[in-house]
């Protein structure tokens, strides 16, 4: 059984994920596993939308989103834990679902912010979504 920890972060605001990192680098020192660390870029889910942007753009945005993470972890992450890095692009939970599988995570440590039951009800909570459907633990951070 895999012993690698998966965190997806929101690479647009890193410092939430403060707290859910540090208990995530605790998991992963405990289990002797790697830190798997994640964002995931929004898709333009339309070829009609992604019509408007340069056929770069993603690619672009990746490379940015990539290297602002890459600043985050090099700060937040001791150098004695093995650590990797992924980003992806699409629907954010069902990336998160799919990294789970692909590297045959023992857990997600998520972190979760705070949303009024307006807010929840009409965008969903991607750490709710995540919960219902990882097949393995799930630990949902709260900020």
């Amino acid at each position: 059984m895999s012993k690698d920890i998966l965190i997806p972060i929101d690479a647009q605001k890193p410092e939430l994920a403060d707290k859910a990192l540090k208990i995530a680098i605790s998991q992963a020192r405990e289990s002797g596993g790697e830190l798997h660390v994640m964002t995931v870029v929004p898709g333009f889910n339309m070829p009609m939308v992604a019509a408007y942007f340069p056929a770069d753009a993603m690619e672009n945005a990746l490379k940015a989103v990539e290297k602002k993470l890459h600043h985050y972890i090099d700060t937040h992450i001791p150098d004695d834990l093995s650590s990797c890095l992924h980003v992806t692009n699409g629907n954010p939970y069902k990336q998160i679902i799919k990294m789970a599988k692909q590297i045959n995570a023992s857990m997600i440590v998520i972190p979760s912010r705070k949303q009024s039951s307006v807010d929840e009800a009409l965008i969903g909570s991607v750490a709710g979504k995540v919960v219902e459907r990882a097949s393995c633990s799930v630990l949902v951070i709260r900020d």
